[in-house]
């Protein structure tokens, strides 16, 4: 995939933020101010060449054409030598060379939703319908029940969104462009329009502004209330990296560490699913992220915690399914923990400017300088962080999303009559219920390891499951 296809897989900076410790003293968040590199625009899917890059300012205006070859007024979002990024009236970011583009004192005029919402559905989404609300033009050829509820859901989110970070001390504001969610019927659909990884249901595109997703694929033939389940929190998580992007949180093209970038979309896109399809609220339990933690932490329940999870996560400069689930638990643990110096390191993030980050990446895909930075605000050990990060996760209520599919409960037991150990554990899948056996029976005393003997039994619901696993371990 480009790096400039999702603004997640990438964020003028200035330091001198500083944290409230103690209700008297303050003191800087940094010791040292954290290294800033500029990012060359052909990594990031931009055809332009190299040069210094700065931010651009809300009075450098300039002309340039749009892509219907009609002249426009736009703003330069990031200079690159005597190149521009530059913000177009309905929100895409267009680069343009030297010579593209002239500067003019006309004002500066974002298209509005009506206008908009009228120019997608006759030119580039013909015969799509489109919904418009307050802040978000939706564009669909979907049911009217999944626009609804994405609408109703997306337009729900970003007050709210707000609010947070408002209290968080960043300075944000009201999107000033129309917020474009095109939602098409079928995954084919989705993929012909542009091509994307297998198993990507939305993404946010930077340069467009845009969410794209797409209503019906696989999964929904098979079991349409876990697809629209799974799709609902997808379209959240990408929502929220929208709106973030739109209100002053995150500058579009900036480069965040990504545990935080992840991390913090994840805390603000906790849905409900079933008869009621809605955005829970910022900072709730996320039942999917919960549901998936719970399957790590018992298939790792055999070892002791050693502070691994949190270097990994906060290192990745690229995330697997389990590392965007690692990613909510540690935003949302210090989000509720360590509030004070958490508000902060996000609102330093925030200052990160276009075509700039913290660090580079290097292999095997990670970025050292997104775990030299949290360190120098979150000074405590891993191992022992990690520790209060499960106890955490530990008292979080969550509804598991599958709790009406098959469970498997893994039975050890080894030693002898007078000293027997047993250990039980209720799986989702019979692959992780073995593993869990394999690694606990490794971590048994060697005296009786020989001993150990083991089963795993299907039970038709997590309710059946577990009610037998507690009757057994009596």
């Amino acid at each position: 995939m480009p790096p400039n296809m999702l603004a997640h897989h990438f964020n003028q900076h200035r330091w001198g933020l500083w944290v409230l410790l103690a209700g008297v003293v303050f003191q800087p968040l940094f010791a040292a101010e954290p290294r800033t590199i500029s990012i060359d625009p052909q990594a990031m899917g931009l055809d332009l060449p190299a040069g210094a890059i700065r931010p651009g300012a809300k009075t450098d205006l300039v002309t340039t054409n749009d892509a219907e070859n009609r002249p426009v007024v736009g703003r330069v979002h990031a200079w690159i030598g005597r190149s521009a990024v530059i913000l177009l009236p309905d929100g895409e970011l267009v680069t343009r060379k030297a010579g593209e583009f002239d500067p003019t004192e006309r004002p500066f005029k974002p298209v509005t939703c009506e206008t908009l919402a009228k120019e997608l559905t006759s030119g580039e989404f013909k015969g799509f319908r489109s919904r418009v609300t307050k802040h978000f033009v939706f564009i669909y050829n979907t049911s009217e029940e999944f626009a609804k509820a994405t609408s109703t859901i997306l337009e729900t989110m970003l007050p709210g969104v707000t609010q947070y970070a408002t209290a968080q001390k960043i300075d944000v504001h009201d999107p000033e462009m129309p917020l474009v969610v095109v939602m098409f019927a079928t995954d084919e659909e989705f993929q012909k329009y542009r091509r994307m990884p297998e198993g990507v249901v939305a993404y946010y595109h930077t340069l467009s502004n845009r969410v794209f997703m797409y209503e019906r694929g696989k999964l929904f033939e098979q079991r349409p209330d876990l697809a629209i389940g799974e799709s609902i929190s997808t379209i959240a998580h990408e929502g929220a990296h929208q709106i973030l992007h739109n209100i002053g949180v995150q500058q579009r093209l900036s480069l965040w560490p990504m545990w935080l970038s992840e991390g913090l979309a994840e805390f603000y896109a906790p849905t409900s699913v079933g008869s009621r399809l809605r955005w829970k609220g910022a900072g709730q339990v996320n039942d999917l992220r919960m549901f998936e933690l719970e399957q790590y932490v018992k298939s790792n329940s055999a070892k002791k915690p050693d502070g691994r999870m949190i270097e990994h996560t906060v290192l990745a400069g690229r995330l697997t399914s389990t590392g965007y689930a690692t990613s909510w638990a540690l935003t949302h643990y210090l989000a509720r923990n360590r509030r004070a110096e958490f508000n902060a390191f996000v609102k330093s993030c925030s200052q990160i400017g276009p075509l700039q980050a913290w660090g580079e990446l290097v292999p095997p895909g990670i970025v050292q300088e997104n775990w030299t930075n949290f360190n120098a605000v979150f000074a405590d050990p891993p191992a022992d962080m990690e520790l209060k990060l499960l106890g955490h996760l530990g008292k979080q209520p969550y509804t598991d999303p599958f709790k009406d599919y098959p469970h498997f409960v893994a039975t050890l037991v080894a030693g002898d009559a007078r000293r027997p150990v047993q250990r039980i554990g209720t799986f989702h899948s019979p692959a992780l219920a073995q593993k869990w056996l394999t690694e606990t029976t490794d971590g048994l005393p060697a005296e009786i390891r020989g001993s150990a003997k083991s089963q795993v039994k299907m039970f038709p619901n997590r309710a059946q499951a577990e009610a037998w696993a507690a009757q057994a371990g009596r």
